[in-house]
């Protein structure tokens, strides 16, 4: 017989490509959006007016980051697509329910990703533990909970059915996000057979599609409720901002997804970057004047460091890139805590000193652990290209780390926990910090200035690199 867990997937990833379905005729949109992927990435920097991240890239002028999702929505193909597959006459005009629930949206001559793989797991020979079955089953209660939210979304009953028309080209280009981006996951999953044999790690991994998920159905809802259409405006661009992020956290992430080097699983950290992004956006826009999308943004600081991480990310992969094309060993390892620390980093934004401990934890994991611990291989003296005079940031996130958020550094001998503490000061006064910090915007401060740090870290190495090929 077959293992209860199969089963469940089989109707999970059923579920999953009905949604992609009913979403099909939007994928112009996602095609648009992956043809010009490299060119809104750098517009979305520029409007986030980061200079430190590239000056070609804070030359371009930008308009509007997601003209061109906009104007896809608007293309008259495009509309004719939906209006066809949902059985509408005219957008403007109200739904016809029944045709939107109906089975005959379903094609089966298209498989997606999703669908290959229940096909690979139905094999009722294949033997699994207890325990790998209860980590299955959490992956499929995670994953259930998201498409009845987007079912709901995309196909809602008829007390819901004036949200929908109030919000439809939202639900459109946010469906597409999150169908497009987790099946790129878990194709990528079951190429290092995650979801059969590493259920827990996969289910870790996935968190980011949770809280988007999330994220959208709260928006969504506001959106309808909402009067005032410069919150609305806000709350919209707040959508636009996130689904950027899923898309580039998630190309990133696909690109070091590996086999688990080990079972070590971290507690999912807190990732409410977009939450306190819309509320920035929200702010903005009810103070200021400002009919242009991207001098919005420039006013959110949640904004900016998520444009700043998501370089930190890439330029990480560079770094492993020019090495391996040298035929070396990549610096970075993509450790199972690496690999958290690409699906969580964009969307951490430390406010408190526990949140902040998870950053200065990702950092440590990115750097000192996956690479190589005792032996960093981007020093001189293992293989590498920089002394240790070039890395203040490293020693600054190991102290961070082991002598304040991790550790008690008043456990030891009054000499030595005296010592600490003027490291600690020294620490924080490099990082332009003249005390502890104690306050919200001591510590979004603090995250700011290290990743400055950061990525000027990671851009000192790559040009070694390159210069030493």
């Amino acid at each position: 017989m077959m293992n209860e867990p199969f089963k469940q997937y089989r109707e999970l990833m059923k579920s999953i490509d009905q949604i992609g379905e009913l979403i099909k005729p939007y994928r112009q949109i996602q095609e648009l959006a992956r043809v010009h992927a490299v060119e809104v990435n750098k517009k979305f920097a520029a409007a986030a007016r980061i200079s430190r991240v590239n000056p070609a890239i804070a030359a371009i002028s930008v308009s509007d980051i997601s003209k061109a999702i906009a104007d896809a929505v608007k293309m008259p193909e495009v509309n004719k697509a939906i209006t066809t597959a949902i059985g509408v006459p005219n957008i403007k005009k109200g739904l016809n329910l029944d045709k939107i629930s109906s089975h005959s949206l379903a094609i089966e001559d298209i498989l997606s990703p999703a669908r290959k793989i229940a096909g690979q797991i139905q094999n009722p020979s294949l033997q699994i533990s207890k325990l790998a079955a209860f980590e299955q089953s959490k992956v499929i209660e995670v994953l259930k909970q998201q498409t009845d939210v987007w079912r709901k979304l995309v196909m809602p009953n008829t007390d819901a059915t004036k949200l929908f028309q109030l919000t439809m080209p939202q639900i459109q280009e946010a469906s597409v996000a999150w169908h497009s981006s987790l099946t790129q996951t878990i194709n990528k999953f079951q190429e290092f057979h995650l979801l059969t044999e590493k259920p827990n790690i996969a289910a870790r991994l996935l968190e980011n599609y949770r809280v988007y998920t999330g994220f959208v159905e709260s928006t969504i809802q506001r959106i309808s409720e909402t009067k005032n259409q410069k919150i609305v405006r806000a709350l919209q661009i707040s959508l636009r901002l996130a689904e950027v992020q899923l898309l580039t956290t998630t190309q990133a992430f696909s690109s070091i997804i590996t086999e688990p080097t080990d079972d070590d699983v971290s507690e999912p950290r807190p990732l409410d970057l977009p939450i306190i992004q819309q509320d920035e956006l929200i702010a903005a826009i009810e103070s200021e004047n400002l009919e242009d999308d991207a001098a919005l943004i420039k006013l959110s600081p949640a904004a900016n460091v998520s444009t700043l991480s998501r370089h930190v990310l890439f330029l990480v992969t560079q770094c492993n890139e020019v090495v391996k094309v040298g035929e070396k060993s990549e610096i970075f390892k993509p450790t199972n805590k690496v690999l958290e620390v690409f699906a969580d980093f964009p969307w951490l934004l430390p406010e408190t000193k526990q949140s902040f401990a998870d950053f200065v934890d990702c950092l440590y994991f990115l750097f000192y652990e996956g690479a190589g611990k005792d032996k960093l291989r981007f020093l001189k003296e293992h293989g590498g290209v920089l002394e240790p005079a070039d890395c203040d940031l490293i020693w600054c996130i190991k102290h961070l780390r082991n002598k304040w958020l991790r550790h008690d550094i008043d456990h030891g001998k009054e000499a030595d926990i005296r010592k600490s503490w003027k490291e600690l000061s020294a620490k924080f006064s490099w990082l332009g910090l003249q005390h502890t910090p104690i306050s919200q915007e001591d510590f979004r401060d603090l995250h700011c200035r290290v990743l400055i740090e950061t990525e000027a870290f990671l851009q000192k190495i790559l040009e070694k690199l390159i210069k030493s090929e």
